[in-house]
């Protein structure tokens, strides 16, 4: 998600809980490709959908975590307990905090933690930097805000999230990194995300297929910030128009959205998209859609167009845009590679 203040701002906070498998170590070289399950939920009430993965911290067991590319780094909310004896977790004094919503909803506090991270059919070899939020406020944006019970489940819709992206503050006094960045060798630099509508997977030190759609980072202007959002240029119904602008792919997020747009090529109504039309996102000088959202009239499927002044352009493609697409993201070329 976009980032709000100097902390990196994940996508929606609800993510229910799913059932687990324990995960048990992998031999191999660090270049030997990883698939990694990712589940998909879809909410029964606004018919969004969110990824989910499996994580076992230290010698907890297995838990559910929201899968966001729109953020970095791994957030584990109070009820996760990881200061309980046996965890396997070594706490630090550091503080983190992270705030949630955009505009901000709700701000959460806690300290740097330790732990080794056990997937499904994959164990990091070495403890993980990861951020224990056991505390927190409401936001000048939000002042009347709800606090949840942070120890509870039910109330925080899951444990918290697993923040695979590589744009945003990842390394810094308070902040954690993206976990797959920590790995060595081709698994901590080169991953795919392959989504459906009933499931999906991770695949850590893929290739990126051929003839891919290559959206090339812009370099990072904040502290611990290595490279910020790629942009995009719009085509409707297939068609380009004079609209270019900044783009997060972000799984994070159930619905699409476009900010500050000052174009009438978008067919647009009461500030949702006209149903029907095909918005489609491309690399600059394409003339081609890398993938497209067809917008609904469904809360799941609209499509919002808002203007902000003083804003730059920004659109969010959520994760419809990753539905039945392999999805590449290369750390070292600074590159997210969009392929059928």
């Amino acid at each position: 998600m976009v980032r709000l203040l100097l902390i990196t701002v994940c996508g929606l906070l609800a993510f229910p809980a799913v059932g687990c498998t324990q995960a048990s170590p992998v031999s191999g070289d660090d270049a030997t490709p990883l698939q990694i399950p990712l589940t998909i939920s879809r909410n029964p009430h606004f018919g969004t959908y969110a990824a989910k993965i499996a994580i076992a911290l230290g010698n907890g067991k297995p838990l559910s975590f929201g899968f966001d590319t729109g953020s970095s780094g791994l957030h584990v909310f109070a009820d996760a307990d990881l200061d309980a004896p046996g965890t396997g977790v070594q706490c630090s004094n550091t503080p983190t905090s992270v705030t949630y919503g955009n505009p901000a909803r709700i701000t959460l506090r806690g300290v740097v933690c330790y732990a080794q991270l056990h997937f499904e059919g994959f164990t990091t070899p070495a403890r993980i930097p990861i951020a224990y939020l056991t505390s927190a406020s409401c936001p000048p944006t939000n002042p009347n805000c709800t606090i949840p019970n942070l120890h509870s489940p039910k109330a925080m819709h899951g444990y918290g999230v697993f923040g695979a992206g590589l744009t945003g503050i990842m390394y810094g006094a308070g902040n954690v990194p993206n976990p797959i960045l920590t790995l060595a060798g081709r698994r901590g630099t080169v991953y795919s995300v392959i989504l459906a509508r009933d499931g999906g997977e991770l695949v850590l030190g893929s290739e990126e297929p051929k003839n891919s759609a290559e959206f090339h980072l812009t370099p990072g202007t904040l502290p611990g910030e290595k490279y910020s959002l790629s942009r995009t240029c719009l085509l409707v119904d297939g068609h380009p128009i004079d609209a270019c602008m900044f783009i997060s792919f972000d799984t994070g997020n159930g619905v699409p959205w476009i900010h500050s747009m000052d174009t009438d090529s978008i067919p647009a109504k009461n500030g949702f998209v006209m149903p029907g039309t095909q918005l489609g996102f491309g690399p600059p000088g394409n003339l081609r859609a890398a993938t497209s959202i067809t917008a609904g009239k469904a809360f799941a499927d609209e499509i919002k167009v808002v203007r902000i002044p003083g804003r730059p352009p920004l659109t969010n493609a959520s994760i419809q845009a990753f539905f039945d697409h392999i999805v590449t993201y290369d750390d070292i070329r600074g590159i997210i590679a969009v392929a059928q």
